[in-house]
């Protein structure tokens, strides 16, 4: 079904939340879960000026499924990064509410799925205030032109945060310390990948099952995490994200990990042509990637509100997630 009769038929039929079914319901919760929280994955380069760098912890948390007492072994994993305009928020319980719709937190999303048999892990990562420094040269080749991706009609969703944050308007300097916080945050998201592969055995992880996933510009990091720079995972989950630093027509490449994408019906307008972009960058590569729509929502909804595919599925956003990663993952440990 098109775009457009997708989203006139949510607005007329599609029920906005699952009747009765609270956020944190939404999945089968057949474990109790252990958190770990802290725990530091990477340190990279903050602070850079002409007064020179430093370098700090980036941390995660770890959530496990446990039973009978005991952390589960050998499970299938997700990594998360939470969304803000790569200005605020956090790997924790960090929410946004805009226009009367609360969107779900990492830390929400991280309990749900480890409910349901996944290790997972919320990640933070390095913030434009910080002035990030990147670990790896930029590609021009590899890269969405910095003059469009900072074109006055794609930073407009940025611009407000800013003026929510009470910060002023991009000057050429901010500008340049945005465009590099977009790849250092997908930088550190790699950085997780490895750590959380090369520590599989301690966290309870079959590291050859790993995917991401995010919201809003943890959206993003996800996606430059798995399509520009090529961190091998087996599944890739975007919540209202889109293309932004890597140019994905150019990076993604045959055989790389299916896509989910979500987003709102009334989402941003970056974030419709962005997931529209994804899907065709993935597509002309022969990756697959399924799209779902949240009826009556913008770019904030929780995980338990319904959403609607194109192959006409209707299901809470965190089942449709676990559904994707039980086909691309698997959620028993490997025989």
């Amino acid at each position: 079904m098109a775009f457009r009769e997708m989203m006139i038929a949510a607005a007329i039929g599609g029920a906005l939340v699952a009747p009765g079914v609270a956020a944190q319901d939404v999945a089968k919760r057949d474990y109790d879960v252990i958190v770990t929280r802290d725990i530091v994955y990477g340190r990279a380069p903050v602070g850079v000026s002409t007064d020179g760098v430093k370098a700090r912890d980036l941390l995660l948390d770890a959530y496990r499924p446990v039973a009978d007492g005991t952390p589960l072994a050998d499970r299938p994993a997700i990594i998360m990064a939470f969304g803000g305009a790569f200005h605020r928020g956090n790997k924790g319980d960090f929410v946004f509410t805009s226009e009367g719709a609360q969107d779900s937190s990492m830390a929400d999303y991280c309990r749900t799925f480890a409910r349901a048999g996944y290790a997972c892990f919320s990640i933070d990562y390095r913030l434009i205030h910080e002035v990030p420094g990147l670990v790896r040269p930029l590609d021009d080749k590899r890269i969405v032109p910095r003059a469009m991706n900072l074109a006055p009609q794609n930073i407009e969703r940025i611009e407000e945060v800013r003026r929510l944050m009470a910060l002023p308007p991009f000057d050429e300097t901010t500008l340049t310390h945005y465009w590099h916080t977009t790849f250092a945050a997908a930088d550190d998201m790699a950085m997780a990948a490895n750590f959380v592969r090369t520590r599989a055995a301690e966290y309870g992880v079959d590291g050859e099952r790993l995917a991401l996933g995010g919201f809003s510009a943890g959206a993003i990091t996800a996606l430059n995490t798995a399509y520009g720079l090529g961190v091998p995972v087996k599944a890739v989950v975007s919540l209202s994200g889109g293309i932004s630093g890597y140019n994905l027509y150019e990076t993604t490449q045959s055989g790389m990990a299916p896509a989910l994408l979500i987003l709102g019906q009334n989402d941003f307008a970056g974030v419709l042509n962005g997931t529209r972009h994804t899907a065709a960058a993935l597509a002309g590569k022969g990756v697959a990637a399924e799209i779902a729509w949240v009826p009556g929502f913008g770019h904030f909804y929780p995980m338990g509100s319904v959403s609607l595919s194109d192959e006409v599925s209707r299901s809470p956003v965190s089942e449709r997630i676990l559904q994707f990663l039980d086909s691309q993952l698997g959620k028993k440990p490997r025989e």
